[in-house]
């Protein structure tokens, strides 16, 4: 009698990819190298940034395009614009608090007004969706196509200062888009986060 060890049990298949699998969860060693994966990611930004940017756009030494119009250019906010702002950049941006412990970052936006005050508003992207979601409810229908989306969240890379410097980037052109626009920069909501 043959014994259960012997040559009539088939082996099992080479090509099976759980063959030498003894437990659930694998351990994979911390050998991420930080600088490659920065690398990396840096990269996959160009190439968006880079399939984005085929689309014809005029550009101006003054600055970005207007989203409502090509020949209106954000930095030319003079006129009947109602707007209160004449120039809005964010100039930086700050951790606050231990990543372990609830960090978040904070945004310098830096507004100066027509009158030539200047405004320093710190703001977190939460503060940005706010925005963005008060101007959806509170401008008409036929204004709303004028405020742009907003970059989109990225928990995974949130601390990494070349995604905060895209970001930020990002930002003050959504910004400028829309405390610029001769309506929308004057209206309830822009004026209530800018001074809050």
């Amino acid at each position: 009698m043959p014994s259960p060890s012997s040559s009539s049990a088939a082996p099992p298949s080479p090509s099976h990819p759980f063959r030498n699998t003894t437990g659930l969860l694998v351990v994979i060693p911390d050998t991420i190298d930080v600088a490659e994966e920065s690398r990396f990611y840096d990269e996959l930004c160009d190439d968006r940034d880079m399939r984005a940017s085929r689309v014809s756009v005029p550009r101006s030494p003054q600055g970005p395009p207007s989203i409502f119009s090509r020949d209106i250019w954000l930095d030319d906010n003079s006129g009947e614009s109602h707007s209160f702002a004449r120039d809005v950049k964010i100039s930086g941006w700050t951790n606050v608090g231990d990543k372990l412990g609830g960090a978040y970052v904070v945004y310098d936006c830096v507004i100066r007004t027509k009158e030539g005050t200047t405004i320093h508003a710190h703001k977190r992207y939460s503060a940005f969706v706010e925005l963005y979601q008060a101007l959806r409810q509170s401008l008409p229908r036929h204004q709303q196509h004028f405020v742009p989306a907003l970059p989109p969240k990225s928990p995974l890379a949130r601390y990494r200062p070349v995604f905060l410097d895209r970001r930020r980037r990002q930002l003050q052109y959504w910004l400028s888009a829309v405390l610029l626009h001769p309506e929308i920069g004057a209206c309830q909501a822009v004026r209530f986060w800018v001074t809050n």
